[in-house]
């Protein structure tokens, strides 16, 4: 049994001091903690073990095991199972305190021949790794102490020499001792292997605590202390938690030992055998830190950085106190900086930091990962011996950089070990929001309620996570206030320069491209972040003509077939080497890890240079170019296809070749999901003009593909509208109207589009245009012979759009009340025709009583079975009668609210429907008698028809069909 309890130090003192209560547990505590001492400093097991330069691993005490007092595990895969006596006589009865010993020592010796290894231990005894242990204190008579360890040990050693007698007569007593416990236990024929293998298995321990054992145990313990720690007194706190441990009967492990003492004040050193990686660890972290404080910063004038600190960052600490957490937000927003403020922050308030950039690593393994760490063992390992008094925080900052390579295995396989061993380390870790909405597996390691709602994604509702914002106004002005030639550039600018702005990324490119005189006119011409990163690139690549190109590029093709951000140096400067020194000087490239890699300044700059340099958008263009979903590549171009996207956007106001290349990648049936998500996505975003979309419209009758490709557009939509409020609607209501005529070629994208958009659209335009749109779709609908569910939606959206056009809604529904289509449809449409009733009677009285005279009239007799609710393990079904009947309870229901409102019309509509009812259920005999009355000078013509029986209980509460009518009236 590997795994041992977390020590629970809740009342730890009067714990172990109830345990201390005789010598014997007192013997057994101080033994105890003469082990946990070797294995806290990495020692080995004593000397007379006989288990050579085996240490201790675990430490568990009043086991299952039949030798029970205390059970080791070793670093050989062996166990040390001890019974502990302060004094014991040698004796041949089976009943007395030697003779029981040895009683346990052969039920131990069964057990493990016959165990399973269920619990580690039970399983065949080794001779070279296992021992069973008497330890005795200084009063046991020599008989045992001296004569039986001496006996045991010559036996056990080939060629040991001729016993003195007192060995003898030791030996005798121990074997016929072990002879009758196999006796008494089972009827079996004593075999020979077991008195062998105890001669190699039993050791005898004498162990002094208060002599030179106790001394040798304290000063093993100094080698994990710090120099001048107290080692006496740190044993002696020792034996105290063993004596808690016994009592609560647990164990502990090195980790769990030193997070107890750590916690009681102990001093300790680092783990001898992890010193040296944790050591590697903290100067790792360091490094990062400051390789991170470029992102901290902006360098608004030369040699002068500029820290604005900010203001979501006191939320992001007390976030990160709190529990794991996920940084979130788009490219460039600042998020590295934040987390590195984070992990100074924590620094400086004592805690143990440990802080990785995905960037910078090429792994495929964890073996990878502490190779490239430095560490002697694994990563894993290291975190779990590095103790400390308080949590620690395990510091990730860019898991999107490893974009689709073997590196995100590594570093998901990370974040998972390390959250599910529960240890006192935290993780925080940032990430793309693109790479986020794809990564379910990420979601699903850091689950839990976003600590900020005013910071959070809403497609992120269940994922613990803080998202970075772009600079708010005050601290953009306090970033100008120290920054005067900022400020004077911004001086006037037009206002898309300042929203650019807002994004710390592209701030860091405006000043730079200030530095480098860039004219006003220049940057206020820009409108786009691709603009301003080809600003940037033309002052600070294009000066270096093709080499620069060249060198460039050769990177980018290592990066984009290694899945990586870097690429080694050497390579990377191919035959020309003088651009991998000038373009670090102009910071589009870092020279890293000692000179040995090389990446691009920021992430955004590698994706802008994939998109200039590999992705022709000619080639996008005319389809030569592809993304074949084996090549695994959508998560290394996907960034940069925004970029294309957004040049073939703003060349051209129809928006043609832009639409054309959307089209191309949705529909290759062939293509990576990733780059299909990206597209669709980047679709769902640009429109924002009236006309923006309308080529989709046009190209929908020529190219049966943008039917497919707008299935992919809508669903991006879809998830857009639902986390931006502020999505502007009149390009996607103009496109829904544009696409009404061709309505028989794309009826569920139609059917879908107006779903997302009847209730969100609530101008007088955009609601004719949906009319129009639901009409177009109705129509089709009427014109199948099969419509399937088509219709319920189709009589919804023109019920919802009924004001639009009443006219034309009017004749179209209307057509759903024909006898023939009654007899064909009425189960299916009537009831979603009824379930609008509220909107007819409002906008068209007239209709809404013809809908109740025409479903109350209407004779339905068929009772097919049908289908509620689709599940292998609880179908709901019901049948077309009782389908049709859910259409006169929804006009039933609504009566009472129409009589409210429009009474005349709803009498009408009662008349008309009882007739119907009547007619239909209860009709009139030829031979029924007419009476003529007078009322109030008005004569009055009756003719009978036997409602006395049908309608004898007009009050009855569980009337049904048109008496329901009648109960509401009354």
């Amino acid at each position: 049994m590997n795994d041992q309890p977390t020590i629970d130090l809740e009342g730890f003192a009067s714990t172990a001091g109830g345990a201390a209560t005789s010598a014997g547990i007192v013997f057994q505590q101080q033994l105890a903690a003469s082990i946990c001492a070797r294995m806290l400093s990495g020692q080995p097991l004593d000397a007379r073990f006989l288990l050579g330069v085996a240490t201790p691993a675990w430490v568990r005490f009043e086991t299952e095991a039949p030798v029970d007092d205390i059970l080791v595990a070793t670093s050989a895969d062996g166990f040390v199972a001890i019974q502990a006596k302060t004094t014991v006589s040698l004796s041949c009865e089976l009943n007395s305190p030697f003779g029981k010993t040895v009683l346990q020592f052969v039920k131990h010796w069964i057990v493990c021949r016959d165990g399973d290894r269920s619990s580690g231990w039970n399983r065949p005894l080794d001779r070279q790794r296992d021992r069973l242990v008497l330890a005795v204190g200084p009063q046991t008579p020599a008989t045992i102490r001296v004569h039986l360890r001496s006996a045991l040990q010559r036996k056990g050693q080939p060629g040991g020499g001729v016993p003195t007698q007192a060995q003898s007569q030791a030996f005798d007593i121990f074997e016929t001792c072990v002879q009758t416990a196999w006796s008494s236990i089972t009827s079996e024929t004593f075999p020979q292997q077991l008195l062998d293998d105890l001669i190699h298995l039993v050791v005898v321990l004498p162990f002094d605590p208060n002599g030179a054992d106790g001394d040798t145990s304290a000063n093993i313990l100094s080698k994990a202390l710090l120099t001048g720690a107290d080692a006496v007194g740190a044993l002696a706190g020792l034996a105290l938690i063993c004596g808690q441990l016994m009592a609560e009967r647990l164990g502990a492990d090195l980790v769990s030992l030193r997070q107890v003492l750590v916690t009681k004040g102990v001093r300790l050193s680092e783990p001898p055998r992890y010193g040296k990686d944790i050591a590697a660890l903290r100067a790792h972290s360091e490094n990062v830190a400051k390789s991170l404080e470029r992102y901290e910063v902006i360098e608004a004038e030369p040699g002068q950085p500029i820290s604005i600190e900010r203001e979501c960052q006191s939320v992001v600490n007390a976030a990160a106190e709190a529990g794991s957490l996920l940084i979130v937000g788009e490219p460039g927003a600042g998020k590295s900086g934040v987390l590195n403020a984070l992990a100074r922050q924590l620094r400086v308030q004592g805690h143990d930091v440990l802080e990785l950039a995905v960037d910078s690593y090429s792994v495929e393994s964890f073996e990878g990962l502490s190779k490239e760490l430095k560490l002697e063992n694994g990563l894993l390992d290291v975190l779990k011996a590095w103790d400390g008094s308080g949590p620690g925080w395990l510091i990730i900052d860019a898991l999107d950089a490893t974009r689709g390579s073997k590196g995100e295995g590594v570093f998901r396989a990370l974040i998972e070990q390390v959250l599910d061993r529960n240890t006192r380390w935290q993780v925080i870790a940032s990430i793309r929001a693109f790479d986020l909405r794809i990564g379910m597996q990420f979601r699903k390691l850091f689950r839990g309620m976003p600590p900020s709602t005013d910071l959070s994604e809403p497609s992120f509702s269940s994922v613990r996570h803080i998202r970075i914002p772009p600079w708010s106004a005050s601290e953009f002005d306090r970033l100008l206030e120290q920054a005067p030639r900022l400020a004077r550039a911004f001086a006037g600018a037009p206002a898309r320069l300042r929203e650019l702005a807002a994004t710390p990324f592209n701030t860091r490119l405006i000043a730079d491209l200030i530095s480098d005189g860039a004219l006003n006119a220049s940057l206020n011409n820009v409108s786009s972040q691709t603009e301003l990163l080809q600003l940037y690139w033309e002052y600070r690549i294009d000066q270096y003509g093709l080499p620069a190109l060249v060198c460039l590029k050769r990177i980018v093709e290592i990066m984009v077939n290694g899945r990586a951000l870097r690429a080694p140096l050497l390579e990377a400067a191919g035959t020309d080497p003088a651009m991998v020194d000038v373009l670090p000087r102009e910071g589009v490239l870092l020279r890293v890890e000692g000179d040995r890699w090389i990446q691009f300044r920021h992430h955004l700059l590698f994706d802008f240079a994939v998109a200039q340099l590999l992705l022709d958008p000619e080639g996008l263009v005319n389809g030569t170019i592809r993304f074949p979903k084996e090549e695994a590549q959508g998560l290394v171009l996907a960034p940069a296809m925004a970029f294309v996207l957004q040049k073939l956007w703003d060349t051209e106001t129809n928006r043609a070749r832009f639409w054309r290349v959307v089209v191309h990648l949705l529909t290759d049936t062939s293509g990576d999901p990733v780059i299909k998500s990206a597209v669709g996505r980047i679709s769902a975003e640009h429109p924002t003009a009236d006309n923006d979309a309308l080529r989709l419209a046009e190209q929908a009758h020529v190219d049966a593909r943008v039917i497919v490709a707008l299935s992919h557009i809508s669903s991006a939509l879809a998830v857009r509208l639902e986390d931006e409020v502020d999505t502007p609607l009149e390009p996607w209501i103009r496109l829904i109207g544009a696409l009404a005529p061709s309505a028989p070629l794309l009826s569920g994208r139609l059917r879908f589009l107006l779903f997302l958009f009847l209730e969100r659209a609530t101008g007088q335009t955009s609601r004719a245009e949906l009319g129009f749109a639901a009409r177009s779709l109705l129509a089709y609908g009427l014109s199948l012979p099969d419509p399937g569910n088509l219709m319920k939606s189709a009589i919804g959206f023109v019920a919802d759009t009924y004001g639009t056009d009443p006219d034309s809604s009017r004749d179209l529904l209307a057509a759903l009340l024909a006898p023939m289509r009654l007899q064909s449809f009425a189960s299916v449409e009537i009831p979603a025709l009824c379930h609008k009733i509220s909107a007819f009677a409002e906008l068209d009285p007239m209709f809404a009583i013809k809908i109740y005279a025409e479903t109350y009239g209407f004779n339905f007799t068929e009772q097919h079975k049908t289908l509620l609710w689709s599940s292998q393990i609880l179908p709901l079904t019901s049948n077309t009668k009782q389908d049709y009947e859910m259409a006169r309870y929804e006009l039933g229901e609504f009566f009472p609210t129409f009589l409210e409102k429009q009474p005349k019309a709803a009498i009408d509509a009662l008349i008309c429907a009882v007739e119907g009812f009547v007619a239909r259920d209860h009709g009139i005999s030829p031979e029924a008698r007419e009476h003529t009355l007078k009322v109030n000078s008005r004569m009055v013509r009756m003719r009978e028809d036997l409602s006395y029986v049908w309608a004898h209980d007009p009050d009855n509460p569980h009337g049904q069909d048109g008496s329901v009518l009648l109960a509401k009236f009354r």
